[in-house]
């Protein structure tokens, strides 16, 4: 079976080492019960029709949560996604042409004083 999109998404920025330091969660967040451990959340979220043979678009949120008191480190890696995708848009061919939407948004804060990005791609994939 062909992985899901924000599957490839999670496997290309491993490659990449994107997620080097970080927890590496899917579809839904855990809590490690560490605040020390920072994680990086892949999820789908949408996109436009699928159809055969015809190029699709799908989204995927990339969630960079840092560790309690660590919001530069979390700022950091997500300026290196950031900065990876721009510089690598059809670096992977699982995953045909990636770009980021939306830019960096502002970001928010957990109860427990984590750092929560939520950054989005969109994935033009076509086969």
């Amino acid at each position: 079976m062909t992985p899901m999109m924000h599957e490839r998404v999670r496997n290309s920025f491993g490659a990449a080492g994107l997620t080097a330091g970080f927890e590496v969660q899917q579809l839904l967040f855990e809590d490690p019960k560490d605040l020390k451990k920072a994680i990086i959340l892949f999820q789908p979220n949408g996109g436009s029709a699928i159809r055969n043979e015809l190029g699709s678009e799908y989204y995927v949120l990339v969630n960079v949560i840092g560790a309690k008191d660590k919001r530069s480190q979390a700022l950091t890696a997500v300026q290196r996604i950031i900065d990876y995708v721009q510089a690598n848009p059809m670096a992977d061919p699982c995953i045909g042409h990636i770009e980021n939407v939306g830019g960096i948004p502002s970001p928010v804060l957990t109860e427990e004083g984590r750092i929560v990005f939520r950054l989005q791609f969109a994935c033009l994939y076509g086969e």
